[in-house]
Parts: structure tokens; sequence; C-alpha cells
């Protein structure tokens, strides 16, 4: 039987292969004598190599050297393969044994003489002899020639991508008739120019199945191509076109194609592989954009500066801020826990960052100007460090997108409520305490009188005598009564009124001459102030949330306190950033860990942390806080805190004893000369006050001063702070607001409780306290996080000489591309990213659209207008049929810059309908099918196989969002940060859009299929025919169960009555066609023998099996044609 299960295996691959061969596309081997090289192996060239040779070896071995060495010149491939005295410096086809590689490696020669090459700069060019040195065609430079001039403008004239988008006119076509389409007149009439003719309409069975898998990823059903075949309307292919679209599969699919771009995955990589939380967010986040079809201009600004909108997008069912989720995309990359060079570690983050930016929105290779200015392109080294800015004046944090825009607007009510009550208040306060602040002496020392004539305290005898002074003096008995309470109950103290202040000038710690400040203030001058939140400006008033407000609170402010009584009512002394209790009941929606090991992840951070500006650091940094806290030295925007090194970074305060502020020194001086910023998180429900964050080797303490209550000074003091207090035209000092505060603690010894004014005064404190109250009740406080950008505060960044961050040179302003306009740099607060956005979807600029639309065309035809998808310059590919890619762009704005109207305006084309048939004619004179005389055959992604499996075994489970699941390990996938959890075989029947993306466990079946490793943008997969996709398909035990599934489904699907119903089922389900006679006859053979001798319902069910498992093996079940 299983001879002749494999003979049966072989007759049916053989017939499914014919169909494959008659269009199978021709191979052309490049030419070994003149390479040609990719746009991704020259831009590996520029990036990683050029800068290395320069730097290393052109002293030496160039036509720049005052001595050539061993007559061996490295600035030239032809020179480097001809070599010097030793020979050769490279060998291709023994790559490993090249003298250029035993040299770096001191095997034989030991090169660079003084200083050895790093293992990644070593492995660099070993990766690059092996590539077979890819080089841009370019003339060898003559000894001691000069260098050439950048010239920018000379460039950006010189070359097509920089120049204005056309409108062009749809060409004159000799055959009139054949399309009125404007997009197939562009293509016949470059065929009509070499005498070509395009093929002929592909069948109706084709093209759907094209359309199923390019829109959608999956094939159609036999119920979809029935549904297809019987409609005869004109408009049928439209309708179905229509439909796909609209499918929720399509935003799953073209999801894949952008993840590409973003490098997309849910670890970080490095050594132990540990999480990217919460990045299934962004997944979700494009595959929702595109099933919606946002605009691409807003798709653009959201990924750039989705935080900043004033009005971001919410979602239509749940109202979650869309916007803020797409800004994912800048922290997607790989991240190493404990660099050694930590800002060496920042400076290749935010390379990576800037490569995937520039080329997924402009197809340019900004990052090959890191080291110098672009060799070919009108990019230069201030261009790229411009761009720097934006990533430094920005910060990483986990959003909690589903509550922030809700709370956000009851923020914004707090904050007017609290303004409007500070106004309501003030005057109430003055007017019911200005009698006991005028009579202030009278009061005093008419209490001070009784007092002391009343030792036993005879009840009956002082109240008699407080009425008769009372009446005689005009004051009010119930006061002085309070005055005589508060001086006999405080028989140690009573003479003196004990004042906290942050004293501003030496002059100020006293009201009086025979106060006694415990201390004095000394070191002052001379200490840096980082930032004073009493005096903070807006920019630098910088939050993740609304746990600090929506600003600091200045000198003077008043807080609602229950712990301050009798009036729950105090004014804030010191300026400082303070946590308002109303948000205290923030949780966070629990997010799930595989592998997390990052210290910043054990303590609740999201929606709760206060950052200071960014800083140079110049040792230890001393802040001033009250309350317990988390403090994370945020160094050169490092967060993978996790292993040996950084440690220091992260502090826990633990508040005074007696809860007054205390100064605490966090030592920072191994980060001298760094950029860092700092983040204050309270722990669980603390109280939490940020006053002051300095770098001084002393700092100043408030100072406490004794008042003599009999002090001459003192009621003029009062009057004047109360006067200070209620004007509003600046914050009062420090010293009014204590006095101030000493009344508010003190109330009754002014007023007299049941007075208008201090029932009004209580009504007014009892109606802000429920109005707050009803606010708190509206807070969400649960939500999902996601990990975003927020602004920070302004930063520029130096040009670094040679690429080198030991080696800083001029600071550049941020700005954008000065060939796109950007020569002008911005003046706008925080980061720039919003104008940064504005020019990237500037109609002037000639790149974004030409980019995006040039992306769409590769992914439907196979191969775009610009080969080279990513690289638009000099060293990409030109555009094989321009002014259609300019027709295109103009097209897409006029539609509203709608993905899926330029998709379907392309696919309705002739050009993509047309059959994939080769006629050697054509093949000859157009031998890669550049001109579209035919449709090209493309090959499935990994993707798109395995969901085809999934759907036709009818495992796919089509829920939309959610979690990842878990990748399956295989026994072979093992190493540092494993994951702990090993998911289902077939992915829980999720499609694979939802499986985990884990950089360091990448899916074998997937990277078969030449799924892209996640680290920068890929916008062209590579397209591989090598045996491991044949074995996976033979042996694969995914591939396997989904047969088996398969097998069983078969037997139970409805309306099959007989053998060949089934088989011309399976067929039409994995193939998108009938079986031919041939391929019907040997298969129902196949059944009927294996039948005979196998009765059982489980044999059956393995019978048919083994068919399918031999259908997903005929090779046109993972082409489309």
């Amino acid at each position: 039987m299983k001879q002749f299960i494999r003979t049966t295996f072989l007759v049916l691959l053989l017939i499914g292969l014919s169909r494959f061969s008659d269009s199978a596309e021709k191979t052309n081997l490049k030419d070994s004598a003149n390479p040609r090289f990719t746009s991704e192996q020259l831009e590996f060239f520029e990036k990683s190599i050029r800068p290395l040779l320069a730097e290393h070896c052109y002293e030496c071995h160039s036509g720049q050297a005052t001595r050539l060495e061993g007559g061996l010149r490295l600035d030239s491939r032809s020179l480097l393969l001809k070599g010097g005295d030793s020979g050769p410096a490279a060998e291709l086809k023994q790559p490993h044994d090249s003298l250029l590689l035993q040299a770096v490696r001191y095997e034989s020669y030991e090169m660079p003489p003084d200083t050895r090459l790093k293992a990644e700069q070593i492995a660099a060019l070993s990766r690059w002899v092996e590539m077979g040195l890819p080089w841009p065609d370019e003339k060898a430079p003559a000894a001691s020639e000069t260098a050439k001039t950048f010239d920018l403008q000379q460039r950006k004239q010189d070359h097509w991508a920089w120049q204005p988008v056309k409108e062009v006119t749809p060409p004159l076509v000799k055959q009139k008739n054949r399309s009125n389409h404007p997009v197939d007149q562009f293509i016949l009439a470059k065929l009509e120019e070499k005498n070509l003719h395009p093929s002929e309409p592909a069948d109706k069975r084709t093209i759907l199945r094209r359309l199923a898998f390019d829109l959608t990823g999956l094939p159609p059903t036999p119920g979809q191509i029935q549904h297809y075949l019987a409609d005869s309307s004109p408009n049928a292919t439209e309708k179905v076109v229509d439909q796909l679209l609209a499918s929720p599969r399509f935003g799953e699919r073209w999801a894949r194609h952008w993840l590409d771009l973003m490098r997309y995955a849910e670890s970080r990589g490095h050594e132990f592989d540990n999480d990217a939380p919460n990045a299934y967010q962004y997944r979700d986040y494009v595959i929702r954009a595109l099933n919606a079809d946002l605009p691409y201009d807003q798709f653009v600004t959201e990924h750039i500066a989705g935080d900043l909108l004033k009005q971001p997008r919410l979602n239509p069912e749940t109202q979650f801020n869309e916007s803020v989720l797409a800004t994912a995309f800048w922290y997607l990359g790989e991240w190493v826990h404990s660099p050694v060079d930590i800002r060496k570690d920042e400076t290749d983050r935010f390379d990576n960052a800037i490569d995937v930016m520039t080329k997924s929105f402009l197809g340019m290779t900004v990052s090959c100007a890191r080291c110098h200015d672009h060799k070919f392109d009108a990019i230069s080294t201030k261009d790229y460090y411009a761009l720097y800015g934006y990533l430094q004046s920005s910060n990483y944090h986990q959003v909690r997108f589903e509550s922030i825009t809700h709370n956000q607007k009851i923020a914004k009510q707090v904050e007017q409520l609290d303004q409007r009550q500070q106004e309501a208040l003030k005057p109430i306060i003055k007017s019911a305490f200005r009698e006991g602040i005028q009579n202030f002496s009278k009061y005093y020392s008419e209490a001070q009188t009784l007092v002391g004539q009343n030792p036993a305290k005879n009840t009956a005898a002082l109240a008699v005598e407080v009425q008769q002074k009372a009446a005689r003096g005009n004051l009010s008995p119930v006061i002085l009564n309070s005055w005589i309470n508060f001086l006999q109950s405080n028989q140690d103290q009573s003479q003196l009124m004990s004042l906290r202040f942050m004293p501003e000038s030496e002059t100020e710690s006293s009201l009086s001459p025979s106060s006694t400040p415990a201390h004095k203030q000394s070191g002052r001058e001379d200490a840096r102030i980082i930032i004073d939140y009493a005096w903070c400006t807006p920019e630098d008033f910088i939050t993740d949330g609304f746990t600090f407000g929506l600003s600091a609170r200045e000198p003077g402010t008043l807080v609602l306190d229950p712990s301050s009584a009798p009036l729950n009512l105090f004014a804030q002394t010191e300026g400082a950033a303070r946590r308002d209790p109303l948000w205290n009941e923030l949780v966070d929606t629990p997010s799930p860990q595989l592998n997390q090991k990052n210290k910043l992840r054990t303590y609740p951070r999201a929606g709760r942390t206060l950052r200071t500006p960014t800083f140079e650091v110049q040792g230890a940094v001393n802040y001033r806080v009250k309350g317990n806290c988390w403090v994370y030295a945020c160094v050169d925007s490092h967060r993978l805190l996790f292993g040996p090194l950084h440690g220091s970074t992260l502090k826990k305060v633990q508040a005074s004893p007696d809860g007054k502020p205390l100064w605490v020194t966090h030592d920072l001086s191994r980060y001298k000369g760094h950029r860092v910023h700092l983040e204050f998180t309270p722990i669980d429900q603390s109280p939490l006050e940020v006053y002051q964050i300095k770098h001084a080797a002393t700092f100043p303490e408030a100072d406490l001063v004794k008042v003599n209550l009999a002090g001459a000074e003192v009621p003029l003091a009062l009057q004047t702070a109360f006067n200070e207090f209620v004007s509003g035209k600046s914050a009062p000092s420090s010293r009014s607001v204590a006095l101030v505060n000493w009344v508010l603690t003190h109330p009754d010894l002014f007023s007299e409780p049941q007075s208008p004014a201090r029932q009004q005064l209580k009504a007014e404190i009892d109606t802000w306290q429920q109005q707050r109250e009803g606010l708190k009740k509206s807070i969400q406080t649960t939500s999902q996080t996601a990990m975003a950008i927020m602004d920070g505060n302004a930063e520029n960044d130096h040009v670094l000489i040679r690429g080198s961050h030991q080696n800083p040179g001029p600071v550049v302003p941020r700005r954008f591309l000065e060939a796109l306009g950007g020569d002008s740099p911005g003046n706008e607060t925080g980061s720039g990213r919003l104008q940064l956005a504005q020019a990237i979807n500037d109609p002037a600029n000639p790149l974004t659209h030409r980019v995006i639309v040039n992306r769409i065309w590769a992914h439907l035809f196979g191969r775009g207008i610009v080969p080279s998808v990513d690289n638009f310059g000099v060293l990409g590919e030109r555009p094989s049929h321009p002014e259609l890619l300019d027709f295109l762009a103009l097209k897409f704005v006029e539609e509203g810059q709608s993905l899926k109207q330029i998709i379907k305006y392309m696919v309705l084309t002739q050009t993509y309908q047309q059959s994939s048939t080769t006629t050697q004619d054509a093949a000859d004179i157009d031998p890669d099918n550049i001109l579209l005389y035919k449709m090209p055959l493309k090959r499935l992604e990994g993707e798109a196989i395995r969901d085809a499996l999934l759907q036709i075994s009818g495992r796919l489970d089509t829920t939309l969002y959610g979690p990842s699941i878990p990748v399956h390990l295989t026994k072979f996938m093992d190493g540092r940060g494993k994951p702990p959890v090993n998911g289902p075989l077939d992915g829980a029947g999720r499609r694979s859009i939802y499986i985990q993306v884990r950089r360091n466990f990448l899916s074998p079946m997937m990277l078969a299929y030449d799924t892209p490793s996640p680290f920068s943008t890929m916008g062209r997969r590579n397209v591989s025919n090598v045996p491991a996709q044949a074995l996976i398909m033979m042996n694969d035990p995914f591939v396997i169960q989904q047969a088996e599934l398969w097998g069983k489904r078969v037997l139970t699907e409805s309306g099959l009555q007989t053998n060949e119903d089934r088989i011309r089922w399976m067929y039409e389900s994995a193939l998108g066609r009938l079986p031919t006679s041939e391929e019907l006859q040997t298969a129902r053979e196949f059944i009927e023998q294996q039948t005979n001798s196998n009765s059982s319902e489980t044999d059956q069910a393995r019978i048919w099996s083994e068919l399918g498992h031999v259908i997903f093996n005929l090779k046109e079940f993972i082409y489309i044609f």
C-alpha cells in the first residue's frame, strides 16, 4: 500500500506540475563577471562597509593614501579583487579564505595594525564578502583624486525621485479598442514600442483566486467560485472586488505587508529576547485602520505624531484613542539589555527608527548618511542628525489608550472646577477672616490678659469677663473665647506662631528680628536648578497621564485635603507637582507576558508618572519630594533595565517619618555628560509631591520660623499675606502662603464658625468636594495599555563625526530633509513631530505618494514600477513606467488617499486580469516581464500558505484582534530567552498574523518561506525556491495535521454524495479549479482501491487525508497564476 501511495503521489504531483511548468518564470542567472546587486545589498555596503573601510583602511589602502601599503587598494571593488603584492584581497569562491578576512581576524597579517576591529565589524565584512562584495557601479577613484564636493542641489536636480509629481495624460495607443482604462494604456504603449502584445484575459476561476489571495490572503471557497461563475453581469468582477475589500480579512492580509515595513515583533531580540509589552495592540491598530480605509495621510500622521493630535481618532465602537496606538512603530525595534556603551546603544536605536521611518514613508535610505553625507543621494549628515532631535524630544511609555481621551476631558473639567473654586473661595476666605485679622492684636492681647487673670480656669467667671471685654472692645466673644482656649491648650508655645516655608532670599527667612530660624540657607547661589515646580512652564510639566493633574501647583493654590482639619483646605506653601488623590483608583488591565525581566515592569507606571525635562548629568542629582515613590533616571533613553549594569538608575524613595519633605541624593556620577530625565511614580496610593530637582553639593531646606504673636509686625504681615493671596496678580511668596495656612488651620481664631461668611465658606468647600467626587465617578479607572511615544521638552542633537558618539560635532536643529523643504528649522516647543508629519504629507513632497502607490503595485503585480520599493535613490532601480507612477500618485490623492480605492483601480485593469502564460517571442524580448506582457506568476508567502491550509481543513478561527497566540516551539528551538509557554501546533486555528513574533524564536515554516527577520524595513520579500519548502509541505506536523482534518471534513461536508463530488470539492477548495479528467480518474482509483482494503471510518478519513496531503504538495497550491 505504501508503494502505491508513493506512486500515486508522484503521478498526481507530476500532473499538477504540468500546469505549473507551462507558466513558470524563466530564471536569469547573474553574469558573474558583471554582477547585479540588489538595492538592499548596496545599502548594506553604504551603511556598514564603506564607513568601516574609510575609517580603518583608506589611510594606507586607497588613492588618498600618502604611501600605498602593500600595493593594495580597498576603495574600489575591481582593485580589491585585483589585490596587491600578496594577491587578491577577496576570494569569492572561498570567502572564508579571503586575505582581507584573515587579516582582520589576525590570522595572517594583523589589520588594522593598531586597533583590532570589533567582532560585529568583522562579521559585517565576512557577510559582505559572502554576498560577493556588493559595490555601486562607480569608477575606481584615481590616485590622490580629491573627493567630490557634496552638492545637494545638483544631486536633487539630477535624480528623478526628487522632481515634482507631474500631471500626465494617458498615452495614445494603436490598439484603441483593447481597453479604455488609463493604466492599461500606459502599459500597452510600452508594449507597442517593443512590438509586444498583452496576454489574453485569464479565465474567471484564475481571476477570482488571484483576487482572493491578493486582497484577503485566503483562497476562494467553492461557494464563492460558483457564485462568481454564475454571475454573467458586466460588473461581476467589480462586485467581487468590492466584497473582498469589505471583508475583515482584507485588513489582516494587508496589515502583514505593512508590518514587514515596521519590523514588527513582540520581543526585543538580543540575548534574552525580552517581551515588547503589548506590541500586538499596534498590529490590531493597523488591521482596523486598513479595514476602515483610513486615508493614508491620516495614517501617516498618526504614526509620526498620533499622540499630539488635538482631536484624535476614536474607535467607533468603544471610543478608545486609535491615533496614539500608531506611534508604537517608533519603538518596535531590537533593544539591548545592559549595554556597556549606553549612548552608543541609543544611537543604534535611533538609527533603526530613522531608517524605518524614512524608508517606509519616503523610500529613501537616509541612514546611509549616519557617518558621512550620502554617497549618492541629496541627503546630508545634517539631515540625518536633524531627525535625531525628534526622538531626543520624545520618549517611550505604555499609554492607557482605552481611557486617555475620556479621562483627559475629566482632567480638564477638574482643572476648570479647581480654577473656578480658587477664584470663588479667595474673596470668601478674605471676607470670613477680615475682622479677625484686622483685630488680631486686640484679640491676642485681651485673651492673654484673661488667661493670666484666670489661671485656675474658672469657667463661669471667665465667661463673664469674656462678654464684658468683648462688648467694651467691640470684639466677638466667640472669637475671643477661641483665643483663650488656644492659649490655654498651648501653654509651652502660646506666644509663638510656627511657620515653615522656603525662603526666596536671605532677608525673607524671618518676620521679626526675634524669630529663630532653624538654620540659614547656604550654597544655593551656585546650585544648578534642573526644574523647580513652583515656577514650571507648561512645556516642562510632562506627565504620561493625569495623576499629577494638568499643571504644577503654584504657591498659594488652594487644595482640598481631609487631613487639613477643620476646613479640609490648605494653600500650597511650596510650588509642587502634586499627586491628585482623585486618580488613585487607576487599574491596569493585565497584559500577556512570556519573558519579561525588565525592572521597570515590576511596578505600575502607566498614567501615573511625572517626567522632568531632559538635562545633562553633572554628577549626583538631588530632588526634594514628600511621599513614597519610585524614581527612574532614564539615561540616553535606555529602558530595558535588566542585567548587571545600570541598576543604579532606579531608586526607591521612602517618605520621611514626620511626613515632611526631604532631599534625596541620586548618584548618577557614572553617567556624567549623558542626557537623562527623571521619572517619578508614586507607590500604591501614597501621596506624592515633587518640588525641585537640582545639581548641587548642598541644597536648601524649608526654614522653621518661630514668630512671636505679640510682635508688632504680625498684623501687618497677615494683612499683606492675605492681600497677596487674594489679589491673584502674581504667585504669593512662600512666607505669605505659610501665614495664610496658619489662619486656615486656626479658623476659629479669626471668625465665628456660625457666621454667614464662615457658613458660606463651608458650603463652598462642601460643594467643591461634592463636585470633585462627582467627577471622580466619571473617571475610567481601568484600561489596557500599549506602547506609544510621548512628547518631552524640545531637544536637538549633535552631528556625530563619522557616526561616532564619542566625537560630537555641532548641534543641528530639528527639521525635515533639506531637499524636501526642511532647510528652515521650526521654533515649535516639544518634539515638533506633528510638523514633521505635515512635511511628509505635504503635497509638494514628491516621494510620499509615489512610494505608497508603488508598494501597492508591487504587492499586486509581484514587482514595483520602481522594483526597489524601499529605495527611490540613486542606488535603487529606476521606474519602468515613470509616467504611470506619477499618474497613479495623483489619482491616489484625487481619490482621498484611499488605499482600497487605488487597489480597486489597479485590479480592475486588463493588465491585472490577463493570463500568466508565457510566449517564447515575448520572453526573448522581455525576459524579466518588466513591461508586463503577462501577469507575473507569484508564490504565496508563508503566512498565506499556512492560512490557506487552515481554511481548507476547516480549522480556521476567524476571530479578529486580541493577544497573540504563543509561537509553537519545536524541539530545535532552544536558547536563552526561550518562552516559558509553548503555543499549540496549529496556533489555535488563528491566522498567521495573530501568532506571536519573537525575534529569537521565529517560526521555521515562516522562515523557510522567506518571512523576513524583523530588524528593519523589508518592503520586498525574497522569493526563494529551496528544498526545505518541499520538505515542510511533505513532513511538517502542522501540514500533516491539517491534511488529517481535511480528510475528516470531506466525509461530513454537506452536498458531497460521491467520491467524485469529494475529489472535485477538494481540488476546487485548494486550487480554485476542478480536476482534469486524468487527475479525477487517478484520484478516484486511489480512493477506491484504498477503501476496498480499509473499511473503518478512521481508515476512510486517513485515506482522504492522504489525498489531501498530496494536493497540498502540488506546486500550484502555493502559487498564484
